[in-house]
């Protein structure tokens, strides 16, 4: 189990009964253009449950929920992988729409970041993002990460079954890049 906290949120483990405020983000998450670039989620209820349920079962994605009231307002995820180079640690995150811009991206991924770095000995976490996605490319920035690659890739695909090209950025943040921003403050 894990259970990060912050100045304003509380980062944990999914619960079975998480289900209903992940369909409301989910639902928002839809309605928004960057969308279109992610994977397709469900929406109906029994979906909901199913990966809520899912998510609850390990220590991959996590519940951002805000300190004051416990609503939760997204998920990080760190999918952990042991390779010959040391632990990779690929970064997801989804924040409401209605909670977007005020900081809690950063704060969530900064958790989650220091996390991988520090409990699991990550030597780097991974990112990726849509280049279209200009929100989540500055964010990953801010955050330290370098622009590794960009490729064009597709998650989903429109209503006629055609899949959605984009162009995407992956990103990187090592080990020791992430030491030496914390010692710059």
């Amino acid at each position: 189990m894990r259970s990060l906290e912050t100045q304003r949120l509380q980062i944990r483990n999914f619960g079975e009964n998480d289900w209903r405020a992940l369909q409301g983000l989910v639902i928002r998450h839809k309605a928004t253009e960057v969308a279109r670039y992610d994977h397709a989620w469900p929406t109906d209820d029994e979906s909901l449950q199913g990966i809520a349920r899912w998510f609850a079962e390990g220590d991959d994605y996590l519940a951002v929920c805000l300190r004051a009231s416990a609503r939760l307002i997204g998920y990080v995820a760190l999918d952990v992988n042991e390779t010959d180079d040391g632990i990779i640690c690929h970064l997801g995150y989804s924040l409401d729409p209605l909670y977007r811009g005020q900081g809690y991206g950063s704060e969530a991924c900064r958790a989650a970041i220091e996390h991988a770095f520090v409990a699991l000995n990550a030597a780097k976490v991974i990112a990726g993002t849509a280049t279209a996605n200009t929100a989540s490319c500055r964010l990953l920035e801010r955050l330290g990460f370098a622009l590794v690659a960009r490729e064009m890739t597709s998650l989903s695909n429109d209503e006629q079954g055609a899949p959605i090209a984009f162009e995407g950025r992956r990103y990187e943040l090592t080990q020791m890049a992430w030491e030496a921003s914390r010692r710059q403050g």
